[in-house]
């Protein structure tokens, strides 16, 4: 008597191999697409943390003046647009909001709209998940 012996997978292998499967697709969804978000949010409340101080520091220097479009600070409740390129004059020299006091631009900067309150704190319209 010959034994057939095709050397194929058996159904229980097949549905283990798929099983497997599975459970890699939604690992790596879970896992790795997942936290792409949490991590888009954590840079973005970064930046809106470094361009806080930027503007505190922004305000010393030009004698209370606000990288804003007026320069004026915001009325209680208001929010005003940060103006990247807002500048003032000090001691004869031209000294620009960016490059002369933020070095580097946050990412989507051109693209959500960054606003500053009359206490000086930031804050920006664009999705997290974007960043």
């Amino acid at each position: 008597m010959r034994k057939n012996n095709q050397g194929g997978f058996t159904l229980i292998e097949s549905i283990l191999v798929i099983v497997v499967a599975i459970v890699l697709v939604f690992s790596v969804y879970y896992f790795g697409w997942g936290t792409r978000g949490q991590a888009g949010e954590r840079a973005l409340a970064g930046d809106v943390q470094t361009i806080e101080k930027v503007v505190g520091a922004y305000i010393l220097s030009s004698n209370g003046l606000y990288p804003t479009d007026d320069g004026k600070r915001p009325g209680s409740g208001e929010h005003k647009l940060i103006i990247w390129d807002a500048s003032f004059t000090a001691s004869g020299k031209q000294l620009s909001f960016y490059p002369d006091f933020i070095e580097k631009l946050p990412r989507h900067w051109n693209e959500g709209a960054w606003r500053i309150d009359n206490l000086g704190r930031v804050s920006v319209t664009i999705n997290s998940e974007d960043y």
